[in-house]
């Protein structure tokens, strides 16, 4: 089940495409490019797309351009390619070297990354990948938990074909949990939405997984039905490495249907197929299939010749699993080995060869409870990290809300005087009209004419305070939005230069927001002073003087 996993993990994990070439055509196109290309972020692109391709192929050589991929991004300070060079480290370790402690780490590394350029695409696809490690550690709760958050991130964005493979990766899950209604139900999910698409590669791993499914129910009829739709789907689209995993899983069948020869030609179709492209991982699956084949042969039919290419066929997975550093792999094939030099009576080999199943066994062990420990501490190490980003946000967020409540406040204040100036203008203008109501007839005329000056007086008054007023006010409201943007270059600047500088340029900030604020309050202090004496007139007159 997990050959048709892996393939919704590894296909999303490029930044570009290059559908045309598969295997070592792939790759010597691509080196060929990088040792030509310039260092910029399509180099980035490349080194990640090259890494991408040795994983099943050399691990060991995609984690040296992957690295490459990250450390020419972090020079670039291109975030982008960081989070996807992280991402194919990442699928490396995970498929090619089952360390899934430091797949594990990369992913989060990656995962922290797209989710600090709020690539919601790129965060929904490391979501995924992170559940297929922890699928492949059989910790079938953490893989569930990260689909449903990929998931829920597929259907915001409406991306149907991503929501069809997530769907299909969580029906997997299920069926690992023998919770085989809800496995199938996302699994038809799934395909429906991949139908309706026409989306062909698609519905080939659907229908590939519903025969795993069916397998698992012991429905070896329905298994084989759909695993035959799913070839013809895979050979449809040209998918040789599609292709190359059904027909060993239809060889699987037959063997499981005691139809030998069928089992073995399907299983040297797609041996051939997987030596063409180049997978070793792949190669020693099918060799360990064959293998496996012959000796249930011999078991039933009681043949040396069966006996002695089952021995062959096992012994050839077992040096291509050791080459690749298959432990798991390695442990199954030697258990093998062990039965079938035992049937041919020959009982020293077989000693030996069940004791490099054991040694291996106890190292797998051994490694598997290192691994748990390791990725204990890093998840504490994670988690304290965001805890720490989460509370400096905060800090951040409290820091700007005080501010411009501040200013908020100051301009209130400054409005309230100001129609206070207002009130006392008009109080003292209707008092002036009581008084003038007692002049007689002759100087009605002439109080008429003063009253127009007085209001016309008024609005020069008014404008003018506007403007003494307006002036300070300007340079705070410049100056606080400026030392907003510095405070956030200085939160997520790593350089502890840069840092300082921004903090001087902050700090000179400050103190204009203080000055300028100053004099907006001598101002209108003095306002109040002229206000209560009665000679705001001779305030403006001398400011203008």
């Amino acid at each position: 089940m997990k050959k048709y996993l892996l393939l919704l993990f590894i296909v999303s994990a490029a930044l570009t495409s290059h559908a045309q070439l598969q295997g070592q055509p792939l790759i010597d196109s691509l080196i060929t490019q990088i040792a030509k290309a310039k260092e910029d972020t399509n180099k980035v692109i490349m080194l990640n797309d090259l890494s991408l391709t040795y994983y099943s192929i050399n691990p060991d050589e995609g984690l040296k351009y992957g690295l490459q991929g990250l450390s020419l991004a972090e020079k670039l300070n291109w975030k982008t390619g960081m989070a996807y060079a992280y991402k194919v480290i990442a699928g490396n370790y995970g498929y090619g070297k089952s360390d899934y402690v430091r797949a594990i780490e990369y992913a989060l590394k990656s995962l922290e990354q797209f989710k600090e350029i709020g690539d919601k695409k790129g965060t929904a696809k490391i979501l995924g990948d992170i559940g297929v490690i922890y699928w492949f550690k059989s910790d079938l709760p953490n893989a569930l938990k990260y689909y449903f958050d990929a998931l829920k991130i597929h259907e915001e964005r409406g991306i149907k074909n991503e929501v069809a493979a997530t769907l299909c990766n969580i029906g997997i899950v299920y069926n690992s949990l023998e919770d085989y209604p809800k496995a199938l139900d996302y699994m038809l999910r799934a395909n429906k939405i991949d139908e309706e698409l026409g989306n062909k590669s698609g519905v080939a791993a659907n229908l590939a997984n519903i025969g795993q499914l069916y397998m698992s129910l012991g429905d070896t009829a329905k298994s084989l039905e759909s695993n035959l739709q799913s070839l013809g789907f895979y050979e449809a689209v040209g998918d040789k490495n599609g292709i190359a995993r059904n027909l060993g899983n239809i060889a699987t069948l037959y063997t499981y249907k005691k139809e030998y020869p069928r089992s073995l030609e399907y299983n040297a179709k797609a041996l051939d197929l997987f030596q063409q492209l180049g997978d070793k991982s792949g190669t020693a699956k099918i060799l360990a299939d064959i293998g496996n084949t012959y000796l249930e042969m011999a078991k039933n039919n009681n043949t040396a010749m069966a006996l002695q290419h089952a021995k062959d066929y096992t012994a050839r997975a077992i040096t291509i699993s050791g080459e690749i550093g298959d432990l798991n792999t390695l442990l199954n094939n030697y258990k093998r080995l062990s039965e079938i030099q035992s049937l041919q009576d020959d009982y020293k080999g077989a000693l030996e060869s069940y004791k490099q199943y054991t040694l291996f066994k106890d190292s797998v062990f051994n490694m598997e409870k290192d691994k748990k420990l390791t990725e204990t501490a890093m998840r504490y190490e994670f988690d304290k990290k965001e805890a720490a980003t989460k509370a400096a946000q905060e800090k951040k967020d409290s820091t700007q809300r005080n501010i411009r409540n501040s200013f908020i406040a100051g301009a209130i204040l400054l409005l309230l005087l100001l129609i206070g100036l207002i009130n006392r203008y008009r109080y003292k203008q209707k008092a002036n009209q009581a008084l003038t109501a007692a002049y007689d007839n002759l100087k009605a005329t002439q109080q008429q004419l003063i009253q127009s000056e007085k209001m016309a007086a008024f609005g020069v008054m008014a404008t003018r305070m506007a403007h003494e007023i307006q002036n300070p006010l300007n340079f705070v409201n410049n100056f606080s939005e400026i030392s907003k943007e510095l405070v956030e270059n200085m939160v997520t600047a790593e350089d502890a230069a840069d840092k300082k500088e921004t903090a001087d340029l902050l700090t000179s900030n400050l103190e204009k927001i203080h000055h300028h604020g100053n004099r907006a309050a001598d101002i209108i202090n003095q306002l109040q002073k002229h206000a209560r004496a009665g000679t705001v007139q001779k305030f403006f007159e001398d400011e203008k003087n």
